[in-house]
């Protein structure tokens, strides 16, 4: 496939959009399709996707950290099993465009094989979990430039299609189509 003009003139953006349009690739996907999460997953094997309602049995701090007063404030995890398998979970109370983009998230962190964050669960305190921002940005770009391919945004913000018809076309929020405006540089060009 001939990549001219599907890349950004954001040079710092185009290890994302390669991940994004090879995904896209792979899964036989035109560049104005939506983009099920889950058929990307089909792509792994091993991994099984949940929502975090459907955790039955699981370590109880682990229970009382996804399901609890801070529920709202966490979007998906991926971790691996004792099996040697992985699991990724996703927040189902969040609207389904952004459990999308979680889900692209969480995909592109075991597809470039990112190492996975630790939660720490002290007694007495809330729970912390490691940050690597690079690793976080890389993942989350790469999701976003999948979900939403830079030639058909260009297309499509050229001809006058606003970020929130551009987004309910792709299935994902109008803060997603904006995120991807602002690191191609459509942006500026907005009239």
């Amino acid at each position: 496939m001939s990549r001219k003009g599907l890349l950004p003139p954001n040079p710092k953006q185009w290890a994302n959009e390669h991940h994004g349009l090879d995904l896209r690739e792979l899964l036989a996907l035109a560049p104005d399709a939506i983009l099920e999460p889950e058929t990307a997953f089909e792509l792994l094997p091993r991994t099984h996707v949940l929502a975090h309602g459907e955790l039955e049995t699981c370590d109880p701090a682990i229970i009382e950290h996804f399901r609890g007063p801070a529920a709202r404030n966490w979007s998906g995890a991926a971790f691996p099993t004792p099996d040697g398998a992985h699991c990724v979970l996703y927040n189902d109370a969040h609207p389904r465009t952004r459990i999308r983009a979680t889900l692209m998230e969480e995909y592109f962190h075991l597809r470039l094989g990112h190492p996975t964050s630790t939660i720490r669960f002290l007694s007495g305190e809330p729970p912390r979990r490691t940050f690597n921002a690079g690793v976080e940005a890389e993942a989350y770009g790469s999701g976003a430039a999948a979900l939403v391919p830079y030639a058909t945004l260009r297309e499509w913000h050229h001809a006058g299609k606003d970020e929130s018809a551009i987004g309910a076309t792709l299935g994902v929020s109008r803060a997603l189509v904006e995120f991807r405006l602002k690191v191609t540089k459509l942006w500026r060009r907005k009239v």
